[in-house]
């Protein structure tokens, strides 16, 4: 039985939530995923006693699923897979560092297409991986916040950016820059804003944890 999975980290500790929907097969479970890729975390094969036995993640890079090139390596706080470029500069993990955290067999999915498009289409602009590393230390500067929201107006895969950015925070981040992120999520697109509050009812995805540490929930 395959299931789609949520990831995040807890004071430091992972910890995982499953779906309530089952599928017989790997790839039925990857097509699901690739529908809301922002939502979870990857594909978990689970035994007969409900045990989760191996976690398949998905071979391309990003949630957003514009980038076109293949995954190598996860990030450290988001988990969130990323290709060789756009993880330059960002704190990761290789797939078997991975499987050592989660203690649980990790791999990722056969390739698809190298020519497979989203429908946000083309390749990820570089701007997702500058936000994601200047996120924590600018999200307090107004200027900084409005450019931010004019990259996400021009180029909707630099929600990746933010995405990682919010979700590599501490609690004590979280904490000290709470009115700057609540700020953010006022001054975000309206398309962003409701997409995020949207995925707050999942709080362990991505997209719920950014949500929710914008102020959005």
């Amino acid at each position: 039985m395959f299931r789609l999975i949520q990831l995040h980290t807890e004071a430091g500790v992972p910890r995982i939530g499953v779906d309530a929907d089952g599928y017989v097969s790997a790839r039925a479970a990857l097509a699901r995923y690739r529908t809301a890729p922002a939502t979870f975390f990857a594909v978990g094969r689970f035994d007969h006693e409900g045990t989760l036995t191996e976690v398949i993640l998905d071979p391309s890079c990003g949630l957003d699923g514009a980038c076109q090139r293949p995954a190598s390596v996860i990030h450290a706080k988001t988990f969130q897979r990323l290709c060789e470029g756009c993880a330059a500069g960002l704190d990761v993990l290789t797939v078997p560092q991975l499987a050592r955290r989660l203690g649980i067999a990790c791999r990722l999915a056969p390739p698809i297409s190298r020519h497979r498009q989203s429908t946000l289409g083309g390749l990820r602009s570089p701007a997702g991986n500058r936000i994601a590393r200047e996120f924590a230390d600018h999200i307090h500067d107004p200027h900084w916040r409005a450019e931010l929201c004019g990259e996400l107006g021009q180029t909707p895969t630099a929600l990746n950016g933010l995405l990682i950015g919010a979700g590599a925070l501490s609690h004590r981040q979280v904490l000290d820059l709470y009115p700057a992120l609540c700020a953010l999520g006022e001054e975000l697109p309206d398309g962003v804003r409701t997409d995020l509050a949207r995925a707050t009812s999942r709080p362990l995805s991505p997209a719920g944890v950014a949500g929710l540490r914008l102020g959005l929930g």
